[in-house]
């Protein structure tokens, strides 16, 4: 159990803030993102793609400038057909890293998969 009531908690935050000591928790974030995204490889790599895909978002989420979150996030989605998703995530993860190449490698994988799809589909 908490030693602190809800409202001190919340006004020992504020003062956390007024006092500059907020600057941790983007640190702290960015620790919990790379935790989300260590776990969502283990068990993407078990085939658990859903909790993968789960796992990658709470990395974005806690860390929006990790392009390699993105990108697995890209091929989780990918994995479970939801492709308008993965291409909006490679797209992220490319703009972030545009000269890192196993993203790029991702994302023409990708849209060659993409293509090759519609036009055994006969689509466009």
């Amino acid at each position: 159990m908490n030693r602190f009531s809800h409202p001190t908690r919340v006004w020992l935050l504020a003062f956390a803030v007024m006092l500059g000591l907020a600057g941790a928790v983007p640190a702290v974030q960015k620790d919990q993102a790379a935790q989300q995204l260590e776990f969502g490889v283990k068990v993407a790599l078990k085939g658990s793609w859903n909790e993968a895909a789960f796992r990658f978002e709470k990395s974005v989420q806690a860390d929006g400038k990790n392009a390699r979150a993105w990108c697995n996030l890209a091929v989780a989605r990918e994995s479970l057909g939801r492709f308008d998703a993965a291409r909006e995530a490679y797209e992220k993860a490319i703009a972030l890293a545009p000269k890192e190449e196993r993203i790029k490698e991702n994302y023409d994988r990708f849209q060659n998969y993409m293509k090759a799809t519609r036009r055994g589909t006969g689509g466009p």
